[in-house]
Order: C-alpha cells, then structure tokens, then sequence
C-alpha cells in the first residue's frame, strides 16, 4: 500500500469505450481511400468477416450476498455490451483461502478472483502483472508483490463496534473511549442481565480477527507490525501485544461476556443475535453494514464506534484501515484479454460509483467519492485516525507459513479454555524454527 499516483479518468473512459466498440465488433480506420473505395471494401469485409467467438469467463468471489447479487446483475449487463462474453459468478465457500489453494494445485484458477493482501504470497506466480491497466494506475492501494501489480481492492474499510443506542441509553452507557470502558462497558451490559454484551459467533473462528488479529497490530503502533513480527524469534512472549489482547480474550470468555456458550454460535447466528437486539453489540467492519441493512431495514437504531484499543484519551484513538477485495487475474487464463477488459470494466467510473454505494464502504478508486450518510454521520461523533493494515510482507508471509500460524485459531483456543501460556510457547517453538529455516 504504498503511495499511487493516478491517470485521469477520461483515459479509463477512453479505454472502456474502445474496449466496448472492439467487443460490439465495430472498428473504425481512418484512410486516404475514396469513398466508394472504402464502401465497397466495407462490404466485402462484412460479407468475409467471422463473428466474434464466445467467450466464457469466471469471477469468482467470496459468500459476501451484496457483491455476488451485484457482480452477477453486472456481469449480464456486460454481456450486452459485448454479446460474446458471458461471466460466470463463481462463489468461493471461504475467505481463507483453502477452496482456492485447491484450486492453484490443480492448476483450475478462475480467470479473475477476490484474494486478500495476504493471499499474494501464495498465488504471485499464478497472477498477471496488471500495472498496464488503467484501473491500476487509477488505484489508490494497488497490491504490489515484486515489483509489480498483482491486483487492486475494490474497496477500504474500517472496523468498528456495531451497538444499538436504544440499549445504551435504556442502560445509561457512553461510548466508550478506551479500551478500560470497553471492557466496563461489557460489564454493565451483563449486569442488566437483559442482553448479551459482545456477540461474537465463536464456532467460527474468523470471528475473533477484529481482536486477535487486529489489536496486536494497533498495540504495536508499527503499521509495519507483520513485516518485524517476522524478525522475531519469540513475538508471542509474555507482555507482547499478542499477550495482551489473549488476556482480553480470556477475560470476554470467563466472564461470559458474549454469551453462556460462544462457542458454539455461528457467525450467522451471531448476527442475528445483535441483529434481533438480544446482543447489545457486535465487532465487525464496515462491509457489514450492508448485510445489516439488507435483513433489518433501517439503521435507525444503529450506531458505530471504533474499538478503543488505548488505555487512556491522552493517545490517539486509531482504527484499521485495510483495502480488501483485491482482484487478482489468472495468467493461465485463455482468455487474458477479455479478462482484463472486463476487469478494466469493473473499475470503470459509473459500474464501480454503483458497487461502492451499495456497499457503503470506503472508495480505491481515484476521483470516486462514496457516499455514506451512516458512518459520516457516526465517525464524526466518535472521530478516529486510520491504522493502515499491510499485509503483504514475504518474509512475515514465509514465516507465518511455515509456523502455520493463525491469529484466529489462537484466540479460539485460548477462548476455549486453552492456557495463554501454552499457546505462546507452542507459537513461539514453532516460529524460531520456521525463522531459523527462512534463514538457511
């Protein structure tokens, strides 16, 4: 992520305009040749000229309902445009990145596909450099491995705590500040003995990254965090930022804050569970709000703060910023040019201005402002400073590899009863050797 620098959009139009009149068939040449001349080759050509042939092409993204519903009435528009190229909508059963790790040994990617900044590491030989691509150059947090552009996100975000302010006032609660009120705040909550203070849906273990994944990292107040956790031989001591947030963890877990058994929620259920307001809060970013919307209706009755991961309002109160969505195109693909012509498509000014307000996330794109009432409204009541989120390392995603390393995993566990004290023993025996062996 690091600075871009852009190209106008009416050189991404121009391009888009092109690609539409080459799909449709329809080329232009300008020549010195007579009119007639050029009527009578016009329709010799038009007589010998094969039609274009079809084209099929994969995209395939996460379970995430508002992109597959959109991504999929857009892919039909497109198909009118350039009546040769259907797209398939394909939907990948996890974010983790197993369904298409399968995949990458089978030599089977999707032509085009969502991956996270950790993904690169794993899938860089398998992608086409993109940095010829005007959605690139036009990007604010192009992904770049190597040296060279591997894919861009399709949208920022920030994470946040979801509460319904009804609860709050109904229990004299404040926003809290820091990070002390977070965990009173849960307390009171409890005391009520009416709601769940904190859903979270522990049978999956995703659900624990706004904590154990990210909290370290804010702790930590290096940005670069992933890049020098990989320059430790023992990060996950007693005192570290990890330690901290597996305390918290395990505070959440004995006191019951997210319910008698955790556990055993899913993260559907834990949704809705805050959604039916039987939970008084939820951690989740942005890219919830449009989940919440499209089951509730209405935010009347939602607020967002960010989780405050400080001890006192002396420090900055500062929340993760991570560009997600990444696009990435499989260079073994056949059809490499239609793929980047409809990745070019995507990130066109009118198809992307329409995904990103219906996502009601931050834009990647330079000179597309997204428009969002909600969280202008909400982050202006609790204002924050933007953590960027950079995940791209080789050496931390070596490392974490070779260590099979899971920040998510961890904390269920410790949330499970697991001691913190094992798990950062068993983390840190696995790390030095994963580094001792990047070192050979």
């Amino acid at each position: 992520m690091s600075n871009r620098k852009w190209v106008s959009s009416l050189a991404l139009v121009g391009v888009m305009a092109m690609t539409a009149l080459t799909g449709c068939g329809g080329t232009q040449t300008a020549t010195s040749t007579p009119a007639s001349a050029g009527t009578e080759a016009t329709k010799a050509a038009a007589q010998t000229a094969k039609p274009a042939q079809p084209v099929k092409l994969k995209l395939a993204m996460w379970d995430t309902k508002a992109d597959l519903e959109f991504w999929t009435e857009k892919a039909k528009e497109y198909s009118k445009i350039k009546p040769n190229v259907t797209v398939e909508v394909e939907k990948v059963p996890d974010n983790g990145g197993q369904y298409l790790k399968v995949r990458l040994a089978a030599n089977d990617l999707p032509d085009l596909m969502y991956l996270k900044p950790t993904h690169f590491q794993i899938y860089k030989q398998a992608l086409l450099p993109l940095d010829e691509l005007a959605a690139v150059k036009n990007n604010k947090y192009p992904t770049k491995v190597d040296g060279k552009v591997l894919g861009v996100p399709l949208v920022a975000f920030s994470e946040f705590v979801y509460f319904h302010p009804s609860i709050f006032k109904e229990l004299g609660i404040e926003v809290p500040k820091t990070f002390p009120e977070f965990m009173a705040t849960m307390e009171k909550v409890k005391a009520s003995g009416k709601y769940t203070p904190l859903a979270i849906g522990g049978k999956d273990d995703w659900t624990f990254y706004p904590l154990m994944e990210f909290g370290p990292h804010i702790l930590s107040g290096d940005e670069q965090y992933l890049a020098s956790l990989a320059k430790n031989p023992a990060p996950f001591a007693a005192g570290s930022t990890f330690d901290k947030m597996g305390k918290v963890i395990k505070e959440i877990a004995d006191k019951k804050y997210a319910g008698p058994d955790a556990l055993s929620v899913s993260f559907d259920q834990s949704t809705q569970s805050f959604e039916s307001k039987k939970s008084a809060m939820i951690a989740l970013g942005q890219w919830y709000y449009a989940s919440y919307m499209e089951k509730v209706k209405a935010d009347d009755d939602l607020g967002v703060f960010p989780l405050p991961f400080r001890d006192t309002t002396s420090t900055d109160l500062q929340s993760i910023m991570m560009s997600d969505m990444n696009v990435g195109i499989n260079k073994s693909s056949k059809n490499v040019e239609e793929a980047k012509a409809f990745y070019e498509w995507m990130f066109s000014n009118d198809v992307y201005t329409a995904f990103i307000n219906k996502l009601q996330q931050f834009s990647t794109v330079n000179g597309v402002t997204s428009e969002l009432p909600f969280f202008n409204k909400w982050t202006t009541a609790n204002p924050y400073k933007p953590f960027i989120y950079y995940a791209t390392d080789e050496g931390y995603a070596k490392v974490s590899a070779a260590a099979q390393f899971d920040s998510k995993k961890a904390a269920q566990s410790i949330f499970a009863g697991k001691s913190i004290d094992a798990v950062e023993k068993e983390l840190n025996e696995k790390w030095k050797k994963a580094i001792d062996a990047a070192a050979k």
